[in-house]
């Protein structure tokens, strides 16, 4: 895990991290406290990195040195051009990325997808009442629960190919990777794997993985922040990153909001990664809570209304049948209503001014509230000596037109 924080106002960006980064993407990550997690990509951009800490073994940092040795003094329109470029600078980079290196990689991660889907089959099996006659109706029913949540997202969307992929069909991976799989399905489910239609399936199975935006692998976040030549105002840009796939690296754009715009917000702030503390600080109450207060809200209320019914004289069977019809209802609805007033006041009293300040804020005290808001996760760790992944010494980072690229706070 890591705590970063980025806060935007009109003048500036300025940008927080830990120094816990895990590198590594096996079953045994190293988790160190001496990370840099905020890179410069040119004297007006700034690029910051969270989760995982390395692809094939290069450090962000060490892959953001090479790029600047190239393009450090290039100029973009966009943040989003500087964004583009350094992909394209990672792609079919074979100097950085050993082509032997990459098919290591993906080779494992392969085998561990696959051994993933026979150990969820196993439990599966395993269930009371599970109805599975045998191992293979087990693994088909757990291969196909894998498939579909590649195929479509949690709301039923269906997932389309990465853009980045567009020419990697499904012909093009079996001709690359085909060899592969097969010794490694058969490796794992004998003669069975090697079944026409379960063979097409793995195959389906293991092409989805590398091509949809569903990012089972280990991925790293990625925030380019700062401003392009056409920017009035401080811009930034999230992608996921993962794994590479025939050259080319795996991402997903996240969004991309501009602060100052007609119609946007003055000031503006986003969490990355371990964010319990500055949600409680900036809601006024900590996620876990406000959750916990929900489901009491709800219980409390249907107590309430048991209570009620049973003082009103009802028979069980007339209670059991206006219940049925309230937890159907109005009870949702009064939580709901609770939710909703809660939020409110939460946007008033805290987030609200909180916002104007930091709307009104210069460069200076920019920084010092990023930098706090990250220490308020790194105590919290302390503390409770959670093992998070969060802690270290907290870099600070800003960005602005008048100053370009400055470091507030950067450890020795």
């Amino acid at each position: 895990m890591t705590s970063e924080v980025m806060i935007m106002n009109r003048q500036a960006v300025a940008l927080a991290a830990d120094s816990a980064v895990t590198y590594g993407g096996g079953p045994e990550p190293v988790v160190t406290l001496e990370a840099e997690k905020i890179l410069a990509l040119g004297p007006n951009i700034a690029l910051m990195v969270y989760s995982r800490g390395d692809v094939l073994g290069r450090s962000w940092s060490h892959i953001a040195h090479a790029f600047t040795r190239e393009h450090g003094e290039a100029d973009y329109e966009t943040v989003e051009d500087a964004a583009s470029a350094f992909f394209s600078f990672l792609d079919a980079n074979r100097r950085l990325f050993p082509e032997h290196e990459e098919n290591e990689e993906f080779e494992a991660l392969m085998r561990a997808a696959f051994d993933t889907v026979l150990s969820h089959a196993k439990a599966m099996k395993g269930y009371p009442g599970g109805g599975y006659d045998d191992d293979a109706a087990a693994f088909r029913a757990a291969l196909d629960l894998y498939l579909a949540h590649l195929k479509a997202d949690e709301l039923g969307t269906e997932r389309e190919r990465l853009e980045v992929f567009a020419d990697l069909d499904r012909s093009r991976f079996v001709e690359r990777y085909g060899a592969m799989l097969d010794a490694l399905i058969g490796e794992a489910l004998g003669e069975f794997g090697r079944e026409e239609a379960m063979r097409a399936k793995l195959f389906d199975f293991a092409y989805m993985i590398a091509t949809q935006p569903a990012f089972l692998e280990p991925y790293a976040g990625l925030v380019f922040a700062g401003f392009g030549s056409a920017d009035v105002f401080p811009v930034y840009t999230h992608y996921y990153a993962s794994i590479l796939v025939d050259g080319v690296m795996k991402r997903a754009h996240d969004e991309t909001t501009k602060v100052g715009v007609e119609d946007g917000p003055n000031a503006f702030l986003r969490t990355f990664a371990q964010a319990e503390m500055t949600h409680a600080f900036l809601r006024g109450v900590h996620p876990l809570m406000f959750d916990v207060m929900i489901s009491l809200n709800l219980i409390t209320n249907e107590a309430a209304a048991e209570a009620a019914l049973k003082e009103a004289g009802l028979s069980e069977e007339q209670i059991d049948a206006v219940l049925a019809k309230m937890r159907a209802e109005s009870l949702p609805q009064l939580t709901g209503e609770f939710v909703h007033a809660a939020q409110s006041i939460s946007q008033e009293e805290f987030i609200n001014p909180f916002i104007k300040v930091v709307g009104a804020s210069g460069k200076k005290q920019l920084a010092e509230t990023a930098k706090a808001l990250v220490e308020l996760n790194i105590l919290k760790t302390d503390l409770h000596m959670a093992q998070t992944g969060v802690g270290g010494e907290v870099d600070v980072a800003m960005v602005s037109r008048t100053g370009g690229l400055e470091w507030y706070a950067k450890k020795s």
